[in-house]
């Protein structure tokens, strides 16, 4: 594998879903230590499909998702400034490597936006449980977490194949 390394430029969409990501990620930490001296001492620790509480835990177990939710956070930010050892669905040559990797950049940093913004939704309505101000994480949850997550995965592959110019980039 002998693929170009190259800087990719960051467009306006990619600083904003940077700091979009970045909110998420200090609300992942700060909510729950905003409310955790008021919250009882077993909390809901994991939800079923449809979204309602099904196991039950010390309330310290709420940092596990903060810290799950960081590392990855962390982890997908640096691995993103590495697009040329990413696996792409056409072979990488000096003519599309820029387009393939801004494609890919844009797809990983969307991911990280939106697995902050889902992991920050199910602290605060675990949160919001726990408080008895709602009753688990809704129905839609899950539909909504998988249908967005492969939603993206499926408008970044299609972007990948075709021979246009990329989505989002200025003139």
């Amino acid at each position: 594998m002998n693929r170009p390394k190259l800087n990719i430029r960051l467009y306006f969409a990619d600083w904003i879903l940077e700091i979009i990501g970045a909110i998420f990620l200090i609300l992942m930490i700060a909510y729950p230590l905003y409310h955790f001296n008021k919250l009882p001492e077993v909390i809901p620790s994991h939800f079923n499909a449809a979204g309602q509480p099904d196991g039950f835990s010390k309330k310290s177990i709420l940092w596990i998702l903060p810290t799950i939710g960081l590392f990855m956070y962390v982890g997908m930010f640096f691995l993103n400034k590495l697009p040329h050892i990413f696996n792409y669905p056409k072979e990488i040559t000096e003519e599309n490597a820029e387009h393939q990797y801004q494609i890919a950049t844009k797809m990983v940093r969307t991911l990280n936006t939106l697995i902050a913004a889902s992991f920050f939704y199910i602290i605060y309505r675990t949160v919001q449980t726990s408080l008895n101000e709602t009753k688990g994480l809704g129905t839609y949850f899950l539909p909504a977490f998988l249908i967005t997550i492969f939603g993206t995965l499926g408008i970044y592959l299609y972007l990948s194949l075709k021979k246009k110019p990329i989505l989002f980039e200025e003139t």
